[in-house]
């Protein structure tokens, strides 16, 4: 009898563990891969794109992190639930997995396009997929769990706006590449003559 006790209870304590890992893989990984992203684009934010004109609706640099980083969790939570619902059903929503790696897949490129590659063309091609892949996700989430499609509602308002600030970035600095070149040749002859 107590043996058979001290089995359940480890039972339920290994499930419980594994439930707990999973739910920090879902919500954890999109977050870290973010940082990751962030972390290989700083010299690119705190360099060239300090130096260029900005849309008077830009928000300040410092607004960025906290922002992301609730989307990252809620995308990630929004992950986890559709996981729940799938063990629930015991069906793989193949479709919700191909639409959640490709938007977060072209979200992460989408900082190495703008900053790190200066494409900037390419990046407004990469925001006008993710902007497309994005409602497809949630429409997909919303059949499995209601609350995992909401969830990424916030995501999808904030890429919009990413879209029409990549727009207006590009129009405010169409001779962009050519500026920072020539801002870049003056800060080395600067560093040269101090």
């Amino acid at each position: 009898m107590a043996a058979q006790f001290v089995e359940n209870v480890t039972e339920q304590a290994k499930l419980c563990i594994e439930e707990r890992t999973t739910f920090a893989g879902f919500l954890l990984t999109p977050l870290f891969s973010g940082m990751i992203v962030a972390y290989l684009t700083r010299n690119d934010v705190i360099g060239w794109y300090q130096r260029v004109n900005k849309p008077s609706f830009t928000p300040p640099d410092y607004a960025f992190g906290p922002v992301w980083t609730v989307l990252y969790l809620m995308m990630g939570y929004a992950a986890f639930l559709v996981y729940e619902a799938t063990k629930v059903t015991s069906t793989i929503p193949v479709l919700c997995i191909i639409l959640f790696v490709l938007q977060f897949v072209l979200n992460q490129t989408f900082s190495l396009l703008f900053f790190k590659a200066r494409r900037w063309d390419l990046s407004m091609i990469d925001l006008a997929v993710l902007w497309l892949c994005i409602p497809a996700c949630i429409a997909a989430f919303l059949k499995v769990n209601t609350q995992a499609g909401f969830l990424l509602f916030p995501y999808w308002a904030f890429v919009s706006y990413a879209a029409v600030l990549n727009f207006a970035f590009i129009r405010e600095n169409p001779n962009l590449e050519s500026d920072l070149k020539k801002s870049d040749k003056t800060e080395k002859v600067e560093e040269k003559m101090s």
